[in-house]
């Protein structure tokens, strides 16, 4: 097992080299075919076209085909850019993503509550969370730890010191609560199947098992809730929007769970629906449970 997790390693630690001593230009070239190389590998190709089946019926088979190849091309720069960061790239962060919202999420954190950010994996979102630590808002990402712990120190080194991570397991919510009472947005990466124990929300006209966390502690603490959400535009350059989700009443916890859940799930399909050749379609995001299959399964997301 050592051998093949340091194998893994050097093979990563090999591609972020290349990819770090390239210009920038054609390192995103360059992930790009590596993305459209995994394309034509078939590499979850049966799981994305699937999806992409669910979340978008009314395109042709065609479309959606097209439509994989260019998110895969997207992941590849992406991949291409979060291993470049340890290096030059870390300096013009400020210049690589532009950021709207930034007023109206420092004035949230003014009231010394912290602020929960919801995101999904959109465009290079990675990278999303630094750009709001390079701009001096403290910030915490909630992660989950990989199981070669040489790339798990790999990954988790590249953002530097700028960025507090918090571990998912039986710690996570004290350490939440904490960072959020240390006045820090607290990150969270809520479009992943959470399994039988999430909360279960509408997601592209499925119930889907959601982080239940957000709505959890709103529940009970009710800090600020926003969407945090990029894409990439033209020169390499992103556009990253930040905005307030409302609160529901301070219902039952259960409820609350519910409800934030909701909100962040339609938020969230809303902002990939503008972008969708720039989503991560390889997670396994639409499971079924035996507790919520047949009719109820598929309903109305709510969106046009």
């Amino acid at each position: 097992m050592k051998v093949r997790h340091l194998a893994e390693y050097a093979g990563l630690w090999l591609l972020a080299v290349f990819f770090r001593a390239l210009p920038r230009s054609w390192a995103l070239s360059c992930g790009a075919l590596v993305g459209q190389v995994g394309w034509w590998l078939r590499i979850r190709r049966r799981l994305v076209l699937a999806n992409l089946a669910i979340a978008f019926p009314e395109l042709s088979v065609r479309q959606r085909q097209r439509l994989a190849a260019a998110a895969s091309r997207n992941f590849g720069r992406t991949v291409a850019e979060f291993v470049r960061f340890a290096g030059r790239d870390r300096r013009r962060v400020g210049e690589l993503v532009a950021v709207e919202g930034e007023r109206e999420l420092r004035e949230a954190l003014a009231e010394g509550k912290g602020a929960i950010v919801v995101t999904a994996h959109l465009g290079a979102w990675a990278l999303y969370v630094t750009a709001l630590a390079a701009r001096g808002i403290p910030s915490a990402l909630l992660v989950g730890r990989q199981h070669n712990p040489y790339v798990d120190r790999f990954i988790l080194g590249i953002p530097g010191d700028a960025v507090k991570f918090i571990s998912k397991g039986r710690t996570a919510p004290r350490e939440i609560i904490k960072s959020l009472q240390q006045g820090r947005t607290v990150v969270m990466v809520a479009d992943q199947d959470a399994g039988p124990r999430g909360t279960f929300a509408p997601f592209f006209g499925r119930l889907v098992s959601t982080l239940p966390l957000p709505g959890a502690i709103a529940a009970r603490f009710r800090p600020p809730l926003f969407l945090m959400v990029g894409h990439r535009v033209k020169g390499g350059r992103h556009q990253l929007h930040l905005r307030s989700l409302p609160l529901p009443p301070a219902w039952h916890e259960e409820q609350m769970r519910v409800e934030v859940a909701t909100t962040c799930n339609r938020a969230l399909e809303d902002a990939i629906r503008a972008h969708p050749e720039q989503y991560f379609w390889y997670h396994r995001r639409f499971r079924r449970y035996p507790d919520i299959a047949g009719p109820t399964a598929t309903i109305q997301s709510g969106t046009s």
